[in-house]
């Protein structure tokens, strides 16, 4: 009966060491699967900042090329009142010159 129970202790201890041995190999599988799974979430955070970064730069040269359109119209718009002031002020040069020049009051 001992030499029964020296067996059963030893073969208890041989189960828990490999009951121990399973844990730990389930473990380290576990922290490598919870590590590549990071890795993966990293991965595809940084593409889809891309994808946004990508589209916000799309918006920004659309706003920028509507601005800059913008800007060159008033521009335009403003260089054509200024010629067409200057048109209206040399024509009155003109004629006060003449009056002055031909003695007209």
């Amino acid at each position: 009966m001992a030499k029964d129970t020296m067996q059963a202790v030893s073969q208890a201890e041989q189960d828990a060491r490999q009951a121990v041995l399973r844990a730990k190999e389930e473990g380290e599988q576990l922290v490598a699967q919870a590590a590549e799974q990071g890795r993966q979430a990293i991965a595809d955070a940084v593409k889809e900042a891309k994808k946004k970064a990508g589209v916000l730069q799309g918006v920004a040269q659309a706003d920028a090329e509507k601005l800059r359109a913008q800007s060159a119209k008033e521009l335009q718009d403003v260089q054509e009142r200024l010629k067409q002031n200057a048109g209206a002020a040399q024509a009155k040069v003109a004629a006060e010159l003449r009056k002055i020049v031909l003695g007209q009051p």
